[in-house]
């Protein structure tokens, strides 16, 4: 993956960006429904053309998107309008969120941490932190170290996950 905003920001120029499929994260639906999660404060992390921030907002979700791609963002600014919605999209390196305002309920990030862990990850440990309410979820989508099929995200083992995760606080639930 690219490792400088620049980088990820001429995926989307290229129209290189295979994981901005336009579909709602059916991991991301499948938790708001088990948990009957209807409102509250929302940040994305890596929103990138905005499918989910969007989706959370639909939801009545009050929800903050970050990514480090104008051109993402540029995309999410559109989708937000054409669904009706309010969401405030910040360009922004998840390995350094301050000043996002009073903590959030729900973290949700699809591809970010798989991303980051190799370089910075004690940095977005530290963003979560500093930006999680009281009683917060967090959801973290991640490439799967077991999944046999070449290519893909950057994959991670379950056991570097309950290593690296394990200090934002208890998991819950780390399913395949």
């Amino acid at each position: 993956p690219p490792t400088t905003p620049k980088g990820w920001n001429e995926r989307y120029r290229s129209g290189d960006s295979p994981w901005d499929c336009r579909v709602e994260s059916p991991e991301l639906l499948r938790v708001l429904e088990e948990r009957n999660l209807r409102s509250g404060r929302a940040l994305e992390l890596g929103c990138g053309a905005g499918t989910n921030a969007v989706a959370l907002a639909r939801r009545g979700f009050a929800v903050v998107g970050v990514d480090c791609a104008p051109l993402a963002l540029e995309e999410a600014r559109r989708r937000a309008g054409q669904a009706g919605v309010s969401v405030e999209f910040v360009e922004g390196d998840v390995c350094r969120l301050e000043g996002l305002g009073e903590g959030f309920d729900l973290i949700f990030d699809r591809g970010c941490y798989h991303c980051v862990r190799p370089t910075a990850l004690a940095g977005y440990l530290e963003s979560i932190e500093r930006n999680a309410g009281d009683d917060c979820l967090v959801l973290i989508l991640a490439g799967n170290a077991d999944d046999p099929n070449p290519g893909g995200p950057p994959k991670v083992a379950a056991e570097q996950i309950r290593e690296e995760l394990g200090r934002l606080g208890r998991i819950e639930h780390l399913r395949a």
